[in-house]
């Protein structure tokens, strides 16, 4: 593989999106809101915050968008942990259809904030295809996605062995679904619009400035840094799988964070790139360890992630292991070099549903699950609409119970195994008739 020195864990986004270099600005004596995290959620609340009057100041511990938001795969959708129809066998078809309701309105928020915002960044409806490596997988995504076209409307295309060779060069799946309206788009153009409409709006964002501790009670805030102290009224922790010891103790709870890791291939022919994926889709696999591959919007290369929530090994080593695992399913992958490869933060919950919540002044919104986009869009916009009082903050996330973990170290340690479990039970689903 070809893992150019300085530049292997350099996310590909940032080719088109380098990290901005922003210039060191005082630290303010007090804000309305200090926002922790520069991400998608962070500037999506510090947009609709401040174009209501509120002073806003975004506290980054590195560069402006380092983390996952500009290490993702760019995928837009109405993605959830929990199935249609588990839903709606636990708890009837009313809350099941207001549940994927929110998944639709975090999918057009993107949209919406993208028109709003003049953002070029490649947003395209390009559909997603999802494959299941054995019939019974295929059986069981018919049956979930005939269910979501009749309750809620949403179609699709099924896709047998044949069907596929239109979308994904590859003999592995026994079929897949294609769903057309999903989308796609940069996240590093995505970012770098959103933050250059941040700093428009005269938020302060502070770059190299991580926060030690948040102490206080609303109204009153003291968010400490190794720069100094500031006051807020409020706090927002917009800082997903990044969720650090300067977060409170009640928050740290609840977080599980988790890598997942990419690569990008070397600069492809267009016949290269179409013999592994001659479509312009999204691709997802159906196990839970998921694999997923997608063009480039250039589409001069291919892009491939998996190995969540595994150890953390060396650049190289996790490379190559990807690189295997991307051949195993894409047989042309192995005719081709990785040029970059890269790892980003993510972050569940215990109940696998994103989150919005607040104690005393200090909010949080996070838990993404894969779904960072088009959640971190959502949430962002909702945490700010609630701090304003506003009754477009209302979602349904804001008011399940939140539950922690007592021993929050231990959990993230037994992440890799965790993962080692779903795997095996991945290997028995891609073995099932």
């Amino acid at each position: 593989m070809n893992l150019p020195p300085g530049h292997a864990e350099a996310p590909h986004w940032w080719e088109a999106a380098p990290r901005p270099l922003l210039p060191e600005q005082p630290l303010p004596a007090r804000s309305d809101v200090a926002i922790v995290g520069s991400g998608i959620t962070g500037l999506n609340a510090a947009l609709v915050l401040a174009r209501a009057g509120r002073q806003v100041t975004v506290f980054e511990a590195g560069e402006p968008g380092a983390g996952a938001s500009t290490r993702n795969a760019g995928y837009v959708g109405r993605s959830l942990k929990h199935d249609y129809s588990t839903l709606l066998r636990r708890h009837g078809r009313a809350m099941a259809a207001a549940v994927y309701a929110e998944m639709q309105a975090a999918n057009d928020a993107v949209f919406e904030v993208v028109a709003a915002e003049g953002i070029a960044c490649h947003l395209e409806r390009c559909g997603r295809v999802v494959l299941a490596h054995s019939p019974r997988q295929m059986s069981e995504l018919a049956a979930e996605l005939a269910l979501k076209q009749e309750h809620l409307g949403e179609a699709h295309v099924l896709l047998d062995r044949a069907a596929l060779t239109a979308e994904i060069g590859s003999e592995r799946f026994v079929g897949g679904a294609l769903i057309a309206d999903l989308a796609a788009l940069h996240p590093g153009l995505y970012h770098a619009g959103l933050l250059e409409r941040a700093l428009a709006a005269g938020v302060a964002v502070l770059a190299h400035t991580p926060v030690t501790g948040v102490t206080g009670q609303r109204g009153a805030l003291r968010v400490a840094t190794p720069r100094g102290a500031s006051m807020a009224r409020e706090v927002l922790f917009a800082t997903n799988g990044y969720t650090g010891p300067g977060a409170p103790g009640w928050l740290r709870r609840r977080v599980i964070p988790f890598d997942a890791w990419m690569f990008a291939t070397e600069v492809l022919s267009p016949d290269q790139v179409a013999a592994i994926l001659p479509a312009h889709r999204t691709f997802i696999d159906m196990n839970h360890d998921i694999l997923f591959a997608r063009r480039s919007p250039d589409g001069r290369r291919i892009l491939f992630g998996g190995q969540t929530g595994v150890r953390p090994r060396p650049v190289r080593e996790r490379a190559a292991a990807l690189h295997a695992q991307a051949t195993e399913f894409l047989p042309g992958m192995a005719r081709v070099c990785v040029d970059q490869a890269w790892t980003g933060r993510c972050a569940g919950t215990l109940d696998f549903y994103p989150h919005l919540a607040e104690r005393a002044g200090v909010w949080f919104a996070g838990g993404y699950c894969f779904a960072g986009v088009p959640m971190g869009t959502y949430l962002g916009r909702k945490a700010a609409w609630q701090m304003l009082g506003r009754p477009e903050g209302a979602t349904h996330l804001a008011t399940r119970p939140f539950s922690g973990q007592p021993m929050p170290e231990l959990a993230r340690r037994l992440v890799p195994a965790v993962m080692a479990y779903w795997r095996a039970c991945d290997r028995r689903a891609m073995r099932a008739r």
